[in-house]
């Protein structure tokens, strides 16, 4: 087990952030620029965000080697904002969700940062 390396009775601190998960739009719709012309799109998106510091985390919502995919959606990325109008501000430009082929939630999530070996 990890050693603790902070006073138990003592708060945490917390870090305000947002779960931004994403569904796919089925069928996608007839006007919808396609996934391989997004693909690079939301690749400098992400980048982006990342070289802001408001990337925590990002990835797609399956484990191939078990083929085993989740209820929550496709895609998810953990986003630092302070405020849920800030966070959906920005998520809501993510290239696929602008182009109509992916459903964004917002959700919020107060990170707690722990500190252990």
């Amino acid at each position: 087990m990890a050693e603790l390396k902070q006073d138990p009775t003592h708060p945490l601190k917390h870090e305000q952030c947002y779960l931004c998960l994403m569904t796919l739009v089925e069928p996608p719709p007839a006007n919808a620029p396609s996934h391989e012309e997004l693909r690079r799109p939301h690749k400098e998106y992400m980048a982006r965000l990342e070289s802001e510091g408001r990337l925590f985390g990002a990835g797609l919502l399956k484990n191939d080697k078990e083929k085993e995919t989740s209820d929550l959606g496709y895609g998810m990325f953990i986003l630092r904002a302070e405020t849920r109008a800030e966070a959906e501000a920005i998520a809501f430009q993510e290239p696929n969700t602008k182009a109509g082929l992916r459903i964004m939630k917002v959700i919020p999530w107060a990170r707690g940062e722990g500190i252990s070996t």
